[in-house]
């Protein structure tokens, strides 16, 4: 049986109220709730990241479970990664480079994985660049600052997990006019948009979704 695909995509910031859907949507109560989290966004951003422990944080003051996986250290253990995310009931990807994050799911399969495993059942969660995977297209976020050639090689199509783009930072001082022309340039190219303040988040389950 097919399941319907549970999505939790947000900006940047994520509430107590919004982490209750992300708990909703899981079907569990929060310290049952087991989340893979992939930061490898952020693996070609020189100098400090340690501010993703912030972003961690936000989800385990919550109680989930929360379980680091460097998608760098499975390249050559595929059967092993697959059980490890299995075993998971949300994964979550963060922000960084989103072409970069593109490809290391690709090259480390990971990507067919969650696709699989969503489809299963499981929940799909990321902000930022681990938002805007889950569409159809990474194209046109290079005027977010996001730059291609950070990835060994660019790939334009993103997981299909929705046909919805989400386009975060709208309201970002650092990024809401290249939010904006993002948003621009996927509308003329006829995909489905969605511009995204730092505090909103887009919940999907199967044919519904909202922006609360």
């Amino acid at each position: 049986m097919k399941l319907s695909k549970k999505l939790f995509l947000y900006s940047m910031n994520v509430t107590p109220q919004q982490c209750g859907r992300l708990t909703s949507l899981a079907g569990k109560q929060a310290a049952d709730i087991k989340i893979a989290v992939i930061e490898n966004a952020t693996d070609p951003i020189p100098g400090d990241t340690s501010w993703q422990a912030g972003f961690r944080e936000m989800l385990s003051k919550n109680g989930y479970q929360l379980e680091q996986i460097d998608l760098r250290q499975w390249m050559d253990n595929e059967k092993e990664l697959e059980k490890k995310l299995a075993c998971k009931d949300v994964i979550w990807l963060g922000g960084g480079n989103t072409y970069y994050l593109r490809w290391i799911l690709r090259t480390s399969k990971a990507d067919k994985m969650i696709c699989k495993l969503v489809g299963e059942g499981k929940v799909y969660a990321g902000w930022s660049a681990g938002a805007v995977v889950a569409g159809p297209t990474t194209r046109f976020f290079n005027e977010m600052g996001d730059d291609p050639a950070d990835a060994p090689e660019k790939i334009d199509e993103g997981l299909f997990l929705t046909d919805m783009v989400v386009v975060p930072h709208r309201d970002h001082p650092d990024f809401a006019a290249g939010a904006a022309k993002t948003n621009e340039l996927l509308n003329k190219a006829g995909y489905s948009p969605v511009l995204m303040a730092d505090n909103e988040a887009l919940v999907i389950d199967g044919e519904h979704y909202t922006i609360i």
